[in-house]
């Protein structure tokens, strides 16, 4: 895999982003990581890169002798660049996810003991998709609504064969098909970019009963800037503003829509990042 052809133009990529070069200091710092490429199949790479616009190249004057081909960043070699960062970003938070999980067992149960949420009717929504980490609390959702079918708002396709009683809804966060006041509960799992965040916060209202609560799982929120920039920070922050389809929010932005809909709300803070915000609706 490290010795791949689409892993080396990667390399060439970070190369360039550091500064413009000419075909030799290229080979120089590939050196380190591949020992048998060849300075011919260098330049054809180079010249396929080129034709794909992922690089750029001039001749300029050598320095003490003939004139030399420097190679810099094309456009799309920076969104390439943008791509690998946001892969990169979304592998550490699908591990660090899963590391989580293994370490908050008896999450609902806090839940339950400090929200106490009404029994009745549930609707379950998820952003982008219900995942492997929803199954437990969809599992102790159902548990506790009796014979009730659970409404689940988004891609359920992890539920088809579950055996888990639901049905799915044909609906938007911003539309949810549901009458007024039909839910004692509403989970939302994943926060929805902020822009659309203040309009399913309004419709999640809207179907709950008096009395009713939502519950918001956010898998990675944070509240806390650190005195001091660190690698962290560095993710946190490029994530939110550079990739909030990845989940990563602001979790002071997520209080304050949800105060300005629910008066009645607050957050509880289970695990770094993990953050499950709630909101109660008035009688």
């Amino acid at each position: 895999m490290k010795n791949s052809r689409e892993w080396i133009r990667n390399r060439i990529l970070l190369v360039l982003d550091s500064g413009p070069c000419h075909g030799y200091d290229i080979l120089r710092s590939l050196n380190e990581y591949v020992s048998n490429l060849r300075l011919t199949t260098l330049y054809r790479w180079l010249h396929a890169m080129e034709a794909e616009g992922l690089v750029e190249s001039g001749v300029q004057p050598g320095p003490h002798g003939p004139d030399r081909r420097v190679y810099r960043l094309g456009a799309r070699g920076e969104n390439r660049l943008r791509e690998m960062l946001k892969d990169s970003i979304e592998v550490i938070m699908h591990f660090y996810d899963a590391y989580r999980q293994s370490i908050t067992g008896g999450m609902h149960q806090v839940l339950e003991s400090q929200i106490n949420p009404p029994d009745g009717r549930v609707l379950f929504a998820a952003v982008p998709r219900v995942r492997e980490f929803d199954m437990v609390t969809i599992q102790n959702l159902t548990k506790n609504n009796g014979s009730r079918s659970l409404d689940v708002l988004g891609d359920a396709t992890i539920l088809s064969t579950s055996g888990i009683k639901h049905k799915v809804l044909k609906g938007e966060l911003s539309d949810i098909p549901s009458p007024n006041e039909r839910y004692a509960q509403v989970w939302l799992s994943g926060i929805p970019e902020q822009r659309n965040l203040h309009t399913a916060v309004s419709e999640f209202k809207r179907v709950l009963m008096k009395g009713g609560v939502l519950q918001i799982l956010a898998p990675f929120v944070y509240f806390d800037k650190p005195d001091q920039p660190d690698l962290g920070e560095f993710v946190r922050v490029t994530a939110i503003q550079l990739f909030p389809d990845l989940g990563m929010a602001d979790g002071d932005d997520v209080g304050t829509i949800l105060e300005s809909v629910f008066p009645d709300c607050g957050a509880l803070d289970l695990f770094p990042g993990l953050v499950v915000f709630w909101a109660r609706k008035g009688d």
